[in-house]
């Protein structure tokens, strides 16, 4: 996945999420079957040093008034809450100043709504705060962002993710030699196994063992997208399973293919290929894979 197809997958999940809670959260987070609170306090921490890291004060102490997370080092404190017009960061302000909660710095986030007025010593956010971190944030930044996203949302009980933004992945992933090259072009057809297995493992399960790379998995997809993904999916496993039974009767460890084995997988490839570049146009794609000559 690359910088900028994980920095959209971000900005989309985060999105998502503030509609999600928008339309099925009202007054409080405490209805959310996972912590919001938590996902924020370690977003946050990302782009801290480790000795400057925020922690949640509600772990202290249940229902701290006024305030979710501190920061030590910097002398800030902060309330994460779904809206924060400006009714609600007065009624804040008021009760922090009650308590008499002693941080220099007070930092509001309104992850549905947030007021534009100016408050002394307070600032206000939303969720464009969040993303713009993310934005500013450098490549390994952006990584533990997206790992944090995709652990900490049970986004399977929420919404599937976007099809098109997900098979983009996936694309990039299906566009490789080992489907673009035919037979007379392939030189190691080992190589080319290896690869065919890692397209399907993305297909399939949404990720490739020992690298970060993230989709979904097969059975997430909408119902027509799932399925052309299946028959791409089926023609990558033919070819795989042709190369094994090479294997097989040779009873050798590597593979020697003959002419007709040949042509049965360049023809497959050219199905893969067509059914890749017609899914892509169908999402929106403005991308192909274009195949060897034969």
């Amino acid at each position: 996945m690359t910088d900028q197809q994980k920095l959209d997958e971000i900005i989309t999940l985060m999105t998502f999420l503030q509609s999600y809670i928008q339309n099925n959260v009202e007054q409080s987070f405490t209805t959310l079957t996972f912590d919001l609170e938590t996902l924020i306090e370690e977003y946050l921490n990302v782009f801290e040093k480790k000795n400057e890291q925020y922690e949640n004060l509600n772990y202290l102490k249940h229902n701290y008034p006024a305030v979710d997370l501190v920061n030590q080092a910097k002398d800030i404190a902060l309330q994460v809450t779904t809206n924060a017009d400006a009714r609600k960061v007065a009624k804040t302000i008021e009760t922090y100043e009650n308590h008499k909660i002693k941080y220099s710095n007070l930092i509001i986030i309104g992850f549905v709504k947030n007021t534009k007025k100016k408050f002394q010593n307070v600032e206000v956010y939303g969720v464009k705060y969040l993303i713009k971190l993310a934005k500013q944030g450098k490549r390994e930044q952006k990584e533990k962002i997206y790992e944090i996203l995709k652990n900490k949302v049970p986004w399977n009980s929420l919404s599937p993710l976007n099809d098109k933004l997900c098979f983009d992945i996936v694309f990039d992933v299906i566009n490789r030699s080992a489907v673009r090259d035919y037979t007379i072009c392939e030189g190691d057809f080992d190589k080319m196994v290896l690869g065919l297995s890692e397209i399907k493992e993305i297909i399939t399960t949404g990720k490739i063992r020992g690298k970060s790379i993230r989709a979904k998995a097969l059975v997430e997809y909408n119902e027509g997208t799932k399925n052309k993904l299946s028959q791409i999916e089926f023609n990558i496993s033919s070819i795989i399973q042709i190369c094994t039974l090479n294997k097989n009767k040779r009873q050798s460890s590597f593979v020697c293919l003959s002419m007709n084995e040949t042509d049965e997988i360049d023809n497959l490839k050219e199905k893969i290929i067509n059914s890749t570049n017609a899914l892509a146009n169908e999402l929106g794609l403005s991308k192909q894979i274009t195949g060897s000559k034969r």
